[in-house]
């Protein structure tokens, strides 16, 4: 004791400010240590959650159309709350395989026949306000995609999917431009092909609607007569998923940590 107090004698106020100093540097240096680290384990973890596929959920209820009835196109599109998760359909049946056409996942399919109109559509509604902190900065992203296919009588079918967005839970509420995309299949039940659909969520969403669709026209068959399509492993995500919200804000705190 008396040796630690003849050192701190020794010791001028210069000495000691000096010493001080050293010890808040080193704390500092010590910090900024721990925050980088944090945000290099944010940004790993962000994005690993946003840039793999098999990370984000298929925001799709029975996308395979495996295990839900169908419903109709207008009660999906008057009450969406309701039949949130039900595949609405204007003239369509679920059904194994047949005409040499196998479903693409599992042991059923949709099967879209001509509504008489200009394309024989199948819709979903899904509430998207648990991505609502993405959605209002405007860095939503939704992707969604299916697998068609028709039977070799088919030359030419034309299927396509659609999305759109809304601000209420009813279909007057339309905001934003909806995307789409479409593709000319080949004649081939041995294929099935994708067609597949990226946009930004407009700022306001709070349900939006997917969509499956055939056009009527492109359903004739080379023997004259009207031919069914084929819709099966519907999938619809949204980038970044509230888990990925979540670090980019644990990755702000660190940095506000920072500058402090």
């Amino acid at each position: 004791m008396r040796f630690n107090s003849f050192l701190r004698d020794l010791l001028s106020p210069g000495d000691r400010r000096v010493r001080s100093i050293s010890n808040n540097r080193q704390k500092e240096r010590d910090m900024r240590t721990r925050t980088n680290w944090i945000l290099a384990g944010a940004g790993l973890a962000l994005a690993f959650a946003v840039c793999t596929p098999a990370a984000r959920a298929n925001i799709l209820v029975d996308p395979g159309f495996e295990v839900n009835p169908l419903d109709t196109a207008f009660n999906v599109l008057t009450n969406f709350p309701t039949y949130q998760g039900v595949w609405g359909v204007e003239v369509a049946t679920v059904v194994g395989a047949e005409n040499g056409v196998t479903p693409a996942q599992g042991v059923k399919m949709l099967r879209m026949a001509d509504d008489g109109n200009v394309t024989t559509q199948g819709f979903q509604t899904t509430d998207v306000t648990s991505y609502g902190a993405a959605i209002s900065t405007g860095s939503a992203t939704v992707n969604l995609s299916a697998q068609f296919n028709v039977d070799k009588g088919v030359p030419a079918a034309v299927a396509g999917i659609f999305v759109q967005f809304f601000s209420a839970a009813s279909y007057g509420s339309q905001i934003g431009i909806p995307i789409s995309s479409s593709l000319t299949l080949d004649s081939n039940p041995n294929t099935w092909e994708t067609v597949s659909v990226s946009g930004t969520i407009p700022i306001g969403t709070t349900w939006l609607m997917s969509q499956v669709y055939y056009s009527d026209a492109s359903l004739l068959g080379i023997d004259g007569l009207s031919h069914p399509g084929y819709v099966d492993a519907a999938d619809a995500t949204i980038v970044p998923e509230p888990a990925s919200v979540g670090l980019l804000v644990l990755a702000g705190m660190a940095v506000r940590a920072r500058r402090r």
